[in-house]
């Protein structure tokens, strides 16, 4: 449900693109079939550019994956000790990052390079913080057993291609993305502390989850007798509850569940 969000926005984006890359197109073309000389030479660098950045958008910018190979080496070696010749990573256009297969004996991972951000995504790594997050995050679902019902969350890491890193995976400079989806609120509560009420609950999980974890973007989905709530923080740097307040709005489109739920917490 998450993911489906932004790879609706992602979509939406990407749509928008080729509509300015075809008005620009059709300008460039009509520049280039002009008399004026200027007017020609302006179009031929436009034609240029728009080849180099739609290579870029499905390639990868020119050496980029020669970046991404150098970026993923240095990390598995000091991570994992491996020091064997990389395949040449593949770029990921939909996701914008560089992809590679790696083998760690009989195991095999994929750890993937965001150049824009200068992030790498491993998938081992993602998977021991995502099994801490479950389990502290459901240690947490037993106390709140009053006003507040969470619902299942999910995790996603990050670690910074900084050039160091250790075989401690708990000691790597990383980043999460977490996403809780449907917190239901039963409290007797104005319109006015609605809209404060999901950065709330949700500063309070963050809290409680511990130091070992570094949210820095995180997608809520709240609900209460006043109508359904999104907060959606993006980032690098730690989510504070001033952010989260900022970026909290009322949802626009209410699906079944959650209209039920309103009318149900109304009675």
């Amino acid at each position: 449900m998450v993911k489906i969000f932004y790879w609706e926005c992602e979509d939406m984006t990407f749509m928008g693109l080729i509509i300015v890359f075809g008005i620009v197109i059709l300008m460039v073309i009509e520049g280039l079939l002009c008399k004026k000389k200027w007017l020609r030479i302006v179009s031929m660098l436009l034609l240029a550019f728009i080849i180099i950045f739609g290579y870029s958008i499905f390639k990868g910018i020119p050496f980029g994956n020669y970046i991404a190979k150098a970026k993923i080496a240095s990390y598995v070696k000091q991570v994992y000790g491996i020091n064997k010749k990389l395949k040449m990573p593949q770029y990921n256009f939909k996701d914008s990052y560089y992809l590679v297969d790696i083998s760690d004996g009989s195991y095999k991972f994929e750890i993937s390079y965001d150049l824009l951000n200068n992030t790498i995504r491993d998938e081992k790594v993602n998977s021991a913080y995502n099994s801490l997050f479950q389990e502290k995050y459901q240690e947490l679902s037993k106390s709140y057993n009053g006003n507040i019902k969470l619902p299942l969350a999910d995790s996603y890491t990050l670690i910074s291609a900084n050039g160091k890193y250790s075989k401690n995976i708990y000691d790597l400079k990383c980043f999460q993305m977490v996403y809780i989806l449907g917190i239901v609120s039963s409290e007797k509560i104005s319109p006015g502390g609605s809209i404060k009420m999901p950065a709330k609950v949700t500063k309070n999980l963050l809290d409680k989850l511990g130091e070992q974890f570094n949210v820095t973007s995180l997608q809520v989905i709240y609900t209460d007798l006043n109508g359904c709530f999104q907060v959606i923080v993006r980032g690098k740097d730690k989510v504070t509850l001033e952010k989260m307040q900022k970026n909290t709005s009322r949802t626009g489109e209410i699906g079944e569940v959650e209209q039920g739920i309103i009318l149900e917490l109304n009675k």
